[in-house]
C-alpha cells in the first residue's frame, strides 16, 4: 500500500489492478495466522507487470520523455559527460534503472558485482485460482513460499537467501507439484543493506540496479519508486550523486535494519513463526510496518521487547 500511495502522490494511479487483498494468511509448521488491514487499506495489490509498466511508460512519454529502443553495452564517464556505448549518445547524467544485473552500475564503476549474501533467489509461476492469499514460511529454506490469487489464476512461487539456492530449487519442485504451479521463470533479487554505493560522479542507480529490495520479503516496487523520485529531485542540485546519496540515507538505514533482522529470523523461521502465532500483536504490527503506517525500526524495537512474553506463551501453549 505504501508503494501505491507514493504513486498517487506523484499523480500516477495504481492501474490496471487485477486483485486487492486486505487479508494475509501466514502458514507453516502446522499452524497459521490471519492478519487483516483496516477498512480503506489493503495489504497487497496485484498487477500484471507488462500492463502496469507500460502504463508508467506512457505516462512518462506523456510529459515529455523520449522513448528509444536500443541496447546500451556500457556507460563511460568523463569530466564532460557520460557516454552510452551502443546508443551513441552522451548525457550529462545517467540514471541506471536496468535491474539486478545492471550494465550501467558495473561498467560505469559505481559499484562492484553482488556478493552471494546480497542476493535472494526466487522462482515463480502460475497456479490455479485460490481463495486465500498465503505466505508459507516452511516452503523454502531461509525464505518462504507464496500464493497470490489474481482475477483468473494465482501467482505462486518460492524464494530465499541465495546460500540455499539448490535447496530452493528443490523446494520449488515440491511446491509446484503440490499446488500445480506452471513455472514462468526464476531470477535474483538484490536485497538492500549491502553497503555498496548507489551513485558516483554522473551516474545514479535506482531500484534493483541499486539493490534496494526488502531483505525480509523481497518486495522492491516501493523502493524502486522512492529511489526514482529521489534521483529525479537530486538532478536539480549542483551535485546530483552526493545529493541523491544523502536523500537516500534514511531508506538505506531502514534496509540495513531489515537485513540484520532477516539474518536473525530466516535461519530460525520456525522459532519466530511460533512467536508470531502465540503473540498475534507482533503479526499485526509487522503488517502495519509493511504497508507504511509504522516505521520498521519502531516495530522491530517494540517486537524484540515482546519476545520474552511471546516465548512464554509459545512454550505454555496459551
Amino acid at each position: 500500500m505504501k508503494a501505491a500511495r507514493l504513486l498517487e502522490e506523484l499523480g500516477l494511479p495504481l492501474e490496471p489492478v487485477e486483485a486487492i487483498h486486505r487479508e494475509v494468511v501466514v502458514a507453516g509448521f502446522g499452524r497459521e495466522i490471519t492478519v487483516s488491514t483496516s477498512p480503506g487499506e489493503f495489504a497487497i495489490a496485484l498487477v500484471k507487470r507488462e500492463l502496469f509498466d507500460h502504463r508508467l511508460l506512457e505516462s512518462a512519454i506523456g510529459v515529455g520523455a523520449e522513448f528509444i529502443r536500443a541496447k546500451v553495452n556500457a556507460v563511460k564517464v568523463s569530466d564532460s559527460g557520460a557516454k552510452l556505448i551502443g546508443l551513441g549518445e552522451e548525457a550529462k547524467f545517467v540514471i541506471g534503472a536496468d535491474g539486478a544485473n545492471s550494465v550501467v552500475a558495473l561498467t560505469s564503476g559505481v559499484r562492484s558485482g553482488w556478493r552471494r549474501e546480497d542476493v535472494i533467489v526466487a522462482m515463480e509461476g502460475s497456479a490455479p485460482l485460490q481463495d486465500r492469499l498465503i505466505f508459507m514460511v516452511d516452503a523454502a529454506p531461509y525464505g518462504y513460499g507464496w500464493i497470490f490469487p489474481r482475477s483468473e489464476d494465482s501467482n505462486a512461487g518460492v524464494g530465499g537467501m541465495s546460500e540455499k539456492s539448490r535447496e530452493i530449487m528443490e523446494a520449488f519442485r515440491e511446491f509446484s507439484s503440490r499446488f500445480n504451479v506452471r513455472m514462468n521463470g526464476s531470477w535474483i533479487i538484490p536485497a538492500g543493506g549491502h553497503g555498496k554505493p548507489i551513485a558516483k560522479d554522473r551516474v545514479l542507480l535506482v531500484g534493483d540496479a541499486a539493490g534496494l529490495a526488502d531483505p525480509l520479503t523481497g518486495e522492491g516496487l516501493y523502493y524502486a519508486f522512492r529511489s526514482s523520485l529521489e534521483a529525479s529531485k537530486a538532478l536539480e542540485s549542483e551535485s546530483p550523486a552526493e545529493n541523491y546519496s544523502e536523500r537516500m540515507k534514511p531508506i538505506l538505514e531502514e534496509l540495513k535494519a531489515k537485513r540484520r533482522a532477516a539474518r536473525l529470523i530466516m535461519p530460525r523461521m520456525k522459532f519466530f513463526f511460533e512467536l508470531f502465532v502465540s503473540y498475534p500483536e507482533i503479526a499485526r504490527r509487522y503488517m502495519l510496518s509493511s504497508i507504511g503506517k509504522v516505521e520498521f525500526r519502531d516495530f522491530w524495537r517494540w517486537a524484540i521487547s515482546r519476545v520474552p512474553r511471546a516465548l512464554i506463551k509459545s512454550k505454555l501453549g496459551i
